[in-house]
């Protein structure tokens, strides 16, 4: 703890909620901020852009001494949805929070629709769409007949990422049951199901040429039914999961298999799931980088798809801005250096404010990463925001610049008797405090 002239101490954001931050609707809405300073910050808050007026809003309340909201909804939750954000302001100057996106959970229904039976040929391909309702979050999925027993999934049969059931070949038992999508939501723990769907199998007798047909459907070789064609690309991000899908239609069922840059793949961090069609990589790293090939092969033939991956990452520290405490015509500096792919743009923010639009200040000078100062005395002082920002999104942080102006104080006993052996040698102790730094003398 920095104390200052007249134990003013600069505000400081240390706790707020997540950038992304999905709410329950059953309970009360907590948008968290919380702040140190001396005297204790006022907070404000602004949603979308605009000034927040909690006193005015019945339902909107602030916890004393606190800037976190407490939003008791009694109407619409989706009324309060927005992005949010935090100032916290006394004498010194102000610090922001990031921004804070509020979304409500949601567990929309499927649309009331009947789902005509679906025809296919046996051992032609097939997928079932799913179509969940969106969220926010997105909803787990699983495909059940109508009794709500599990459908079976194989090498032939199995279910992606995004709710499709894919068949890489129909058989005349597929018609037995009929498929149902549920979706379950988390944050609620409700389950929504689509309407059933019955599938109608046509086979050899219900066809003329069926000779012929039945050959056909015997061998097939490999084609991709997710992703399209033999090239793809996809952006993975920094330190986050990636999920590459590859399913494949053919008769017998073709078998998948994986290569990363036409060579064998470690398979550190790395999972195969779903019978080999889903690679799952937990935690991208910038090796992660390159072209994945998923061959898919039967004895009819193989196929091979490529899907380019490229390893992009969100704003990280490299240097996280730090207070800095001067005396008086001192000199110093504030750096914020971050990183990320693309290269992040810095800017540089006091007391909420782009420095550019602020009030000039005498020895202030923006070098790119660097915030300088020269000869500084008590006006200096502020609350310095640095947001550093690609297409992918942003972080922030505040850092004060704090002026020690105080008088000089001798901080020893005064009128101190000190005994002595002559002949020896004896230490006198002055110890002092000043900003800036004292002249001593004896």
């Amino acid at each position: 703890v920095v104390s200052l002239k007249n134990n003013i101490i600069p505000p400081m954001i240390i706790k707020e909620s997540p950038q992304d931050h999905i709410v329950d609707p059953v309970d009360p809405i907590i948008v968290e901020c919380e702040a140190t300073g001396n005297p204790t910050p006022v907070f404000t808050w602004t949603r979308n852009g605009v000034y927040l007026n909690v006193a005015r809003d019945p339902q909107v309340s602030m916890r004393w001494r606190s800037g976190t909201l407490e939003i008791f909804f009694w109407g619409r939750p989706d009324d309060y949805e927005g992005v949010y954000q935090c100032t916290a302001t006394n004498e010194f100057g102000s610090a922001l929070s990031s921004y804070i996106s509020l979304r409500v959970s949601k567990a929309r229904t499927w649309l009331k629709e009947y789902l005509e039976p679906v025809s296919v040929v046996v051992g032609l391909p097939l997928i079932l769409p799913c179509n969940p309702p969106v969220g926010p979050p997105k909803p787990d999925t699983y495909w059940l007949n109508s009794t709500m027993v599990p459908i079976r999934q194989d090498r032939r049969v199995s279910k992606a990422e995004n709710g499709d059931l894919y068949f890489s070949s129909i058989v005349a038992e597929d018609a037995f049951t009929n498929y149902v999508c549920v979706a379950r939501f988390p944050f609620t723990n409700t389950i929504q199901q689509k309407p059933p769907l019955i599938l109608q199998v046509l086979t050899g007798l219900c066809l003329r040429n069926y000779f012929l047909f039945s050959r056909m459907a015997a061998h097939t070789a490999p084609k991709f039914l997710k992703p399209k064609g033999t090239t793809s690309t996809t952006i993975a991000m920094l330190g986050e999961e990636l999920i590459l899908e590859c399913f494949a239609a053919g008769v017998p069922t073709p078998s998948i298999k994986w290569t990363k840059d036409w060579e064998e793949m470690s398979m550190t961090e790395k999972k195969l799931e779903n019978f080999n069609k889903t690679l799952r990589i937990k935690n991208v790293s910038m090796d992660d980088g390159g072209d994945y090939i998923c061959s898919a092969s039967n004895r009819m033939g193989s196929l091979d798809h490529v899907i380019t991956v490229r390893v992009k990452s969100v704003p990280f520290w490299v240097e996280k801005p730090e207070s800095l405490v001067l005396s008086r015509d001192d000199s110093g500096s504030i750096v914020c250096r971050a990183d990320g792919i693309p290269r992040p743009q810095i800017q540089w923010l006091v007391n909420g404010e782009p420095i550019s639009d602020a009030p000039k200040s005498p020895g202030r000078q923006v070098s790119g990463d660097t915030l300088m100062f020269r000869a500084v005395v008590p006006d200096s002082a502020a609350v310095f925001q640095c947001n550093a920002s690609n297409q992918y999104g942003y972080i922030m942080a505040n850092a004060f610049l704090a002026v020690m102006d105080m008088k000089p104080r001798l901080l020893g006993p005064r009128d101190e008797l000190i005994k002595t052996t002559e002949g020896n040698d004896t230490h006198l102790d002055c110890p002092y405090f000043g900003s800036p730094k004292p002249d001593l003398r004896w």
